[in-house]
């Protein structure tokens, strides 16, 4: 009997979109302009993490495949199956890019008004608490959408 592992390939298909995404961001300098520009360094915490959580849902989402639902001996009721892959990581991590965010916002805005004390003119601290924000935001949308996957494809695997 052939496995189908939609729930993977779903996950399989956003991530080939985020890479798509992260290419045509690379073509036109944003991530260059971001690392050079982020003094605070949490983008990359930030995109650590996405990766990393990337790599783990999909782990769970290929593991959704593999379970196998059973029935009961008396009128086909359902056993519970406690092996089901937990989504907890995602939300977690949907919840830490948005915190890093806030903290590399803080640190930009701390670093601005310190330049803009010391007698500066320009704004290029700014930077780092709109790029940290961005990133913390996109990324969390992105987990987001990667969790709520997994979700569903546990709840069409228990069915």
């Amino acid at each position: 009997m052939t496995i189908i592992r939609l729930t993977f390939l779903s996950h399989f298909v956003i991530c080939l979109a985020c890479l798509g995404l992260t290419f045509f961001a690379w073509v036109d300098g944003v991530p260059q302009t971001i690392w050079a520009n982020d003094m605070s360094m949490m983008t990359s915490v930030i995109g650590a993490l996405f990766v990393g959580t990337a790599g783990w849902l999909g782990w769970q989402a290929w593991q959704v495949g593999d379970q196998k639902s059973e029935t009961g001996d008396r009128c086909n009721d359902p056993i519970i199956d406690r092996r089901w892959p937990p989504a907890d990581f995602g939300h977690l991590s949907e919840r830490l890019c948005v915190m890093a965010g806030f903290v590399g916002t803080a640190i930009g805005l701390s670093l601005q008004a310190q330049s803009l004390a010391g007698g500066a003119t320009s704004f290029t601290a700014l930077a780092t608490s709109l790029f940290t924000t961005a990133s913390g935001g996109t990324a969390a949308a992105l987990i987001a959408i990667m969790t709520f996957n997994l979700e569903a494809g546990i709840r069409r695997a228990q069915r």
